[in-house]
């Protein structure tokens, strides 16, 4: 199978991650960044693997003694090297380590790594066969250096998954208020948002507070992506298109949807061969997973103070009022 080595998948928050991740594991893709771990999308290294990941975050004393191990031992020592690669490269692309996972995330690639150049390395040099998801690339917050590799090698081939805004803010009530099978996830904050949320009575108050506190989950993940929207280099993803009949949306439009992704991919599978393989109503954070919601949640208010707020993004990000 010819594809890609590694790709990265930006997923505004409530937009379909689930559907995104479950396609990339249909395509031998294991997950890196936000993903939930689960048997089937964490990633096994070898003994040649370890060393080329432990190449970048040791020594090159630390790395010499390590290629003298094989094994168990080799398991042993660099048992932690892989995560601590994880945590600096989410700490380059801008994301927020210290408020989803505490400080101590943030220590840990500190701890293990003493490559004293490891900013100096790649995203090439990551391990292969990874798909990594986030949800935002500040352009203001990543590292310039992982900008210019990407501009100047089309690697890894950049994806923006997003769906209709007024959903995003009924699925994100959803998820926060731990109507999912498996809770509202790990991130610290979203416990705050949990308590809040489940002080008020009415969908309209819900609505009403999520639209006004700048803080909340999701707000201006809108506007802080359309850098991605508009590049030419990025590959965007609807999420009424990707998620099929079964969600509410058509075959036709899901078919078009993966095929345009695996052709990003350098993929030479067929769209037809999984098509049917991507609408998973396991996934822990999956609710109802259908396009629409926000008319039998908005009240009239809602609409208006999200038309005078963010009207211009619909229309933006190509859906219609």
């Amino acid at each position: 199978m010819r594809q890609a080595p590694r790709t990265m998948v930006i997923s505004l928050q409530k937009a379909g991650t689930h559907l995104m991740q479950g396609l990339m594991v249909q395509l031998g893709y294991k997950m890196a960044g936000v993903p939930r771990p689960s048997p089937d999308n964490v990633p096994e290294f070898g003994d040649e693997e370890l060393l080329q990941i432990a190449s970048v975050t040791r020594s090159a004393d630390d790395w010499a003694a390590l290629r003298k191990l094989s094994g168990d031992e080799l398991r042993r020592a660099t048992r932690h090297d892989w995560t601590a690669l994880g945590w600096s490269w989410q700490r380059r692309l801008g994301q927020r380590v210290v408020n989803r996972y505490g400080q101590r995330s943030y220590d840990h690639a500190d701890e293990v790594i003493t490559n004293p150049h490891i900013s100096y390395s790649r995203f090439a040099d990551t391990p292969p066969g990874l798909c990594w998801i986030f949800h935002e690339l500040d352009i203001d917050k990543v590292d310039g250096a992982f900008l210019d590799e990407w501009v100047r090698t089309a690697a890894p081939p950049l994806f923006l998954n997003f769906r209709d805004p007024r959903d995003t803010v009924i699925s994100m009530i959803n998820f926060l208020e731990g109507r999912t099978p498996a809770g509202y996830g790990n991130f610290y904050e979203f416990d705050v948002f949990h308590r809040t949320l489940r002080s008020m009575k009415t969908w309209e108050e819900k609505i009403d507070y999520a639209l006004r506190d700048p803080s909340f989950l999701g707000r201006d993940q809108f506007e802080r992506s359309m850098w991605l929207l508009r590049h030419p280099d990025v590959c965007t993803v609807r999420f009424e298109d990707l998620v099929g009949p079964k969600g509410g949306g058509s075959r036709e439009r899901q078919v078009g949807a993966l095929s345009r992704i695996l052709t990003h991919l350098s993929s030479d599978i067929d769209a037809e061969e999984i098509v049917d393989r991507i609408y998973n109503e396991s996934s822990w954070s999956f609710f109802k997973g259908r396009s629409g919601a926000w008319q039998e949640h908005f009240t009239d208010r809602n609409a208006e103070r999200f038309r005078e707020q963010f009207g211009d993004l619909v229309e933006q990000y190509g859906y219609t009022w």
